[in-house]
């Protein structure tokens, strides 16, 4: 069931990967190093104002849909949810509009204002979608939607980089113009299931009271990043901002890795926990922290050992020595986030103490900026990532024990051992591998990282892989196999 809910995703994994890898090849390329780390600024406050307008509303639509199909009031359910659509976009471009005006901005940056909040108001829209879809279990459209997004965005954005020359703005248009055709194909199946259902203020109110202290933790985070980067452009300069981005672009594949764990996993653990209580929730729990970590935990220790070779090839030269130097940092702080993100939050959002989540979250917060005031300014990019490393550590700290008092997730220290010295061979034998060309390096590196990792897991049997692999194989084989020469005739 996980392997195939996993395969279902791959194909959006690998959009996001080459996505995520184009986009910093490309706009570091196409843009200067100052105008790529205001970029990278507007996309950090984008986000955070995307979370706190609508994330919630997004949260509420994922966890109250078997809830409402139980009830047999999804028509109800949905109807609530475009209510919820039209006054929250409504309020994003009036919102947007009235700061324009009185701020009286530089023209560059309200064209990446509007562009922004155009895309946010559609990419909500086609998200609460896609949060019903994860909930149905309906992996496949979610993946086709998903990936249709990432790819007409990512183009649009280079196109429009390279022929209308709309700077740092050219990728938000593009992902209004992703955001506006997934609108297109999304909204006469929406309108279909909302027809004849009624919205409800008091369902607001359970979807606002369940998703907003979730939405608030999730932008208090977002905002300690956006803060932290304010604090790097003031203190060392907007070039290492860029650095900073970049290397946190490059060690993305960390963020792909648990959101396609979350995605397909989180929602058996939530089905679980409402048919069996804790007893299931802990079994499912169990079964995808193991997942997560025998695919996140190698990927960390892959990105910190090519940090290099990686920065020089994806990366234009102004920004790669300095983005190599923080990558190691922000590949562990992205195994940390992703792990307090979509595994032990879940002891919270089960039994829906959100937030209590959230507050938990603010020590972390300030932990950061405090560590990023103080070591941004004497190593740059790599300071600011060595603030985010600390802090994510602290929080897993913190959301680990506090969650055991609501439900307690388990630890499974045999199968974290098992992958744990995986990765340990693997590291051995790619750090023997000696330094030529970086393009080379890195194909060598990445390639017999693979190889001893994939070896190491089979001998070891992490996460049950030789099951899959008995499973696997005979279907393949038998699919491949001639025909016998008497069926033949």
């Amino acid at each position: 069931m996980i392997a195939k809910r996993l395969f279902a995703l791959a194909p959006l994994q690998i959009a996001q990967a080459v996505v995520g890898f184009g986009a910093i090849a490309a706009f570091t390329r196409l843009m200067s190093p100052d105008e790529f780390g205001r970029y990278a600024l507007a996309l950090s406050i984008s986000m955070f104002v995307h979370t706190l307008l609508f994330t919630w509303a997004e949260a509420a639509a994922y966890r109250f849909f078997s809830a409402a199909k139980a009830e047999r009031r999804l028509r109800d359910h949905f109807a609530t949810l475009l209510v919820l659509a039209a006054l929250l976009g409504g309020a994003a471009l009036m919102l947007t509009a009235v700061l324009l005006f009185l701020l009286d901005v530089r023209a560059d940056i309200a064209a990446i204002s509007v562009f922004a909040a155009c895309a946010a108001i559609f990419r909500f829209i086609t998200r609460m979608t896609r949060e019903t879809e994860r909930a149905a279990l309906a992996i496949g459209r979610y993946a086709m939607a998903e990936t249709a997004y990432l790819a007409i965005g990512f183009a649009a954005g280079v196109a429009l980089l390279t022929t209308l020359h709309l700077g740092a703005a050219a990728p938000f248009a593009g992902l209004m113009v992703a955001g506006l055709v997934v609108f297109m194909i999304d909204a006469p199946r929406v309108l279909a299931r909302a027809k004849g259902g009624a919205p409800s203020v008091a369902r607001i109110g359970a979807y606002a009271g369940y998703g907003a202290p979730l939405a608030l933790a999730i932008a208090l985070d977002l905002g300690v990043q956006t803060a932290a980067r304010f604090l790097i452009a003031r203190e060392a300069g907007p070039a290492a901002l860029g650095a900073y981005a970049a290397a946190f672009g490059l060690a993305r594949p960390l963020d792909l890795i648990f959101m396609l764990a979350g995605t397909a996993l989180t929602p058996l653990m939530l089905t679980a926990y409402e048919r069996d209580g804790e007893t299931g929730a802990k079994d499912a729990a169990r079964g995808a922290l193991i997942t997560m970590l025998s695919l996140a935990l190698p990927a960390c220790v892959g990105l910190c050992l090519t940090a290099a070779p990686l920065a020089q090839v994806l990366i234009g030269h102004g920004l790669s020595t300095e983005a190599a130097r923080a990558l190691p940092w922000l590949a562990v702080a992205g195994l940390m986030s992703g792990l307090n993100l979509y595994y032990w939050s879940e002891a919270f959002q089960l039994v829906r103490r959100t937030a209590l989540r959230a507050a938990i979250m603010l020590a972390p917060g300030a932990a950061q900026l405090v560590l990023t005031l103080v070591l941004a300014p004497r190593f740059g990019a790599a300071g600011a990532a060595m603030s985010s490393a600390c802090a994510s550590v602290f929080a897993m700290i913190l959301l680990s024990v506090t969650g055991r008092r609501f439900l307690a997730l388990p630890v499974p220290v045999h199968a974290m051992a098992r992958i744990a010295a995986a990765c340990a061979a693997m590291a051995a034998i790619v750090a023997m591998i000696p330094v030529y060309d970086p393009l080379l390096t890195l194909t060598l590196k990445v390639a017999a990282g693979a190889a001893v990792y994939a070896g190491a897991a089979c001998l070891l049997d992490i996460g049950g892989v030789r099951i899959i692999a008995t499973r696997i194989w005979p279907s393949a084989s038998s699919r491949l196999a001639p025909a016998p020469f008497a069926e033949e005739l």
